[in-house]
């Protein structure tokens, strides 16, 4: 039996081919030799694709090998988790060899290498989704996910430290530089101005105007 279904977990593909084989109880044991499932039970894959764009090689890929032609092997799954990953990342911040670029990537990275040794010590238990680790499910210690999380926007604050660049209409502010090619205005903060007009209004006292009118001549 084949079908297609839909899967709406955060990070899953929206649409996968399921390949579902039912096997007669025949109470001779295994029919297939490896296959457990073979024993009367039914044997379930996977394939992260629409039942369009599914291939025979797809197939094969999705079939461990007690089946003829199959060649779904431990080696193959986590190459197939680990470049998902990858793409993930990828898809998320870029796969450029922009400063930027690479220092988001690393950002993901070291987080997601410290969810997984939590991972490993929680017995491969995930939290729910969304959610940091609860420090009741034992192992580690309770901080670990704060810790983490300080971690990653403390690389966040470098990352924007390294190259820091803000959008004014057509102008760029980069690294305390202006550049562009549009009008801009530098004004003084209040204060300054307030104090500037003190001063030009005592240095106006302190000298009167030296202008005479044409009038005040002829007298």
């Amino acid at each position: 039996m084949v079908m297609q279904t839909a899967c709406r977990t955060p990070g899953c593909v929206p649409l996968e081919t399921v390949i579902a084989i039912v096997f007669p109880r025949l109470n001779r044991g295994e029919l297939m030799p490896g296959i457990k499932e073979s024993d009367g039970g039914t044997f379930k894959t996977n394939i992260l694709l629409p039942l369009s764009e599914v291939t025979r090689d797809d197939v094969l890929d999705a079939l461990p090998p007690g089946f003829q032609g199959g060649r779904k092997t431990w080696e193959r799954i986590c190459l197939q988790l680990r470049d998902l990953v990858f793409g993930r990342i990828g898809g998320l911040v870029g796969n450029g060899d922009g400063i930027e670029e690479i220092q988001d990537r690393k950002i993901l990275a070291e987080y997601l290498k410290s969810a997984m040794e939590d991972y490993l010590i929680r017995d491969c238990k995930a939290p729910p989704l969304g959610q940091p680790f609860d420090d009741d499910d034992g192992g580690g210690d309770g901080d670990d996910d704060s810790k983490n999380n300080e971690n990653v926007n403390e690389n966040a604050k470098n990352n924007e430290n390294v190259t820091r660049k803000e959008n004014i209409g057509s102008m760029e502010v980069i690294q305390g530089s202006m550049q562009g090619n549009s009008n801009f205005i530098i004004r003084r903060n209040d204060s300054d101005d307030a104090t500037n007009q003190d001063t030009h209004a005592a240095s106006s006292a302190t000298h009167p105007s030296s202008n005479i009118s044409s009038q005040d001549k002829h007298k």
